[in-house]
């Protein structure tokens, strides 16, 4: 398993709905293209987006750090005119207290 990632991205104020539809029609070409909305064709597995009245989120999985960072110029050359994108790296923290939970039963 690679490392997950939570990416953030949020509208920014005073885009026009023709630069987001714009954006929307690349990103949705580079999902069908790659599986991802990073345009990478392998080292990072989508795994779901979420959306919201702002933006949204995206939880991935990036096996090769070069891949990651291509997914990221990506979102930064290709997005960030009408996005504020943030990538968070998570751990399951379900695994790292199972012991100190089994120890309190």
């Amino acid at each position: 398993m690679g490392q997950m990632y939570l990416q953030r991205f949020a509208y920014r104020d005073g885009v026009s709905k023709s630069e987001l539809d714009e954006t929307w029609a690349e990103a949705f070409r580079a999902f069908a293209r790659s599986g991802n909305w990073g345009g990478v064709d392998k080292g990072v597995t989508h795994h779901k987006t979420y959306g919201t009245g702002w933006g949204g989120y995206i939880l991935l999985e990036a096996d090769d750090p070069d891949a990651f960072g291509r997914y990221v110029a990506h979102h930064n050359q290709t997005y960030g005119h009408v996005v504020t994108v943030t990538w968070e790296p998570l751990y399951d923290m379900d695994t790292s207290f199972e012991g100190i939970i089994a120890d309190l039963r």
